[in-house]
């Protein structure tokens, strides 16, 4: 919403005129630079049944720079500008943000609306070469906003409870929300939390058979989500649940020679769990290796023709040298689907620079 995006950039002027006014010393300041960059190749191997479709190509998946620091150590600010391989320069990411008596934080600008963990991590630090299938489809990703978050946190309290919650950029006037709470259920087993994530949306649909041309209506699609992780020895493993409703959705029904539409409740969702064992290596400039296995299973809501469940199978290895700053991970996907009973394989290798 545009209110946001005044709210984000009068803020930062208001901060920068207030920088400039109280004359912060140099010292007070801290500037750090930063480098994401990816690159690799990617094959693909569809089975069509009869004959087959192969593809192969050398990809960039992130090319970012990154400039963040602190000011007076109570306020943040991080800003993320990426590169398309198209030339295109865009804001990943770009915030402000302050601590706040009592465990609380707030921040304001573009940046992750708190749903889930695998969706929520930042792409240099993910497990395996891309994002699953439900995270990408149900998660909100990053957006304008405002963000408040709390963790309780001590050593005389057997639990972690963290909150994180925010208003965000809908459709036209609307404000989407969201929240995630989590922490830890058992006490003092500070390895394993759970946590679970709502967000609020709708959608704008207008000029269907069912309302007045000139009408705007809105329908509403919320989505839930729930996540589990646990870190014992090496091991580390993470399994989550998403779901997204769409409600009185119009679906186009074929067989008539103008589009003609059936309005209904139905929903798509997705599950994953990944397992990882990171095992250090003695060698001079070798930090790890780190074997990783995922499983997904992801059920769309059949809205347009072409979608189709799938189970995904990942595995794959990663490298991490001079000190995690330099990665090699490659993976294998086998992809089966449940209406065609076809399968398509990906083979995903790249190298990954980060500091």
């Amino acid at each position: 919403m545009r209110y946001i995006r005044i709210l984000f950039f009068a803020a930062t002027f208001t901060g920068a005129a207030y920088a400039v006014q109280v004359n912060v010393p140099l010292d007070e300041v801290t500037v750090n630079l930063g480098l994401l960059l990816q690159a690799g190749h990617r094959y693909e191997y569809h089975n069509l049944g009869r004959y087959h479709l192969d593809k192969s190509d050398f990809v960039i998946p992130e090319a970012e720079l990154r400039v963040y620091g602190r000011v007076f150590d109570k306020v943040e600010y991080d800003l993320k500008p990426s590169f398309s391989i198209y030339g295109r320069v865009y804001l990943r990411e770009a915030f402000i943000g302050t601590v706040l008596p009592a465990g609380f934080s707030a921040k304001v600008g573009r940046f992750f609306v708190p749903f889930g963990v695998e969706a929520t991590t930042y792409e240099g630090y993910l497990t395996c070469s891309s994002r699953t299938v439900t995270s990408d489809a149900i998660a909100p990703g990053r957006n304008y906003g405002v963000r408040f978050d709390y963790l309780l946190e001590r050593d005389v309290w057997p639990y972690k409870i963290g909150a994180a919650a925010g208003v965000f950029n809908g459709s036209g006037p609307l404000i989407n929300g969201a929240g995630r709470i989590y922490g830890t259920p058992v006490p003092g087993v500070r390895n394993l939390e759970f946590g679970v994530s709502y967000f609020c949306a709708k959608t704008r649909r207008e000029k269907y058979r069912r309302y007045a041309p000139d009408e705007e209506h809105y329908l509403s699609e919320p989505r839930a989500g729930a996540d589990l992780s646990f870190a014992a020895w090496r091991f580390e493993f993470l399994a989550e649940y998403m779901q997204r409703f769409f409600n009185d959705y119009p679906i186009p029904t074929p067989g008539y020679r103008e589009p003609y539409y059936v309005y209904k409740d139905t929903y798509e969702r997705g599950y994953f769990g990944t397992l990882t064992y990171t095992q250090p290596l003695p060698w001079r400039n070798f930090q790890d290796f780190a074997p990783y296995a995922r499983y997904e299973r992801w059920d769309p809501a059949v809205l347009h023709p072409g979608d189709i469940s799938e189970d995904r199978y990942t595995a794959g290895l990663a490298f991490h040298f001079l000190g995690r700053n330099l990665m090699f991970r490659s993976d294998y996907t086998r992809i089966l689907e449940d209406e065609y009973r076809t399968s398509n394989d990906v083979i995903a290798s790249e190298f990954q620079v980060m500091f």
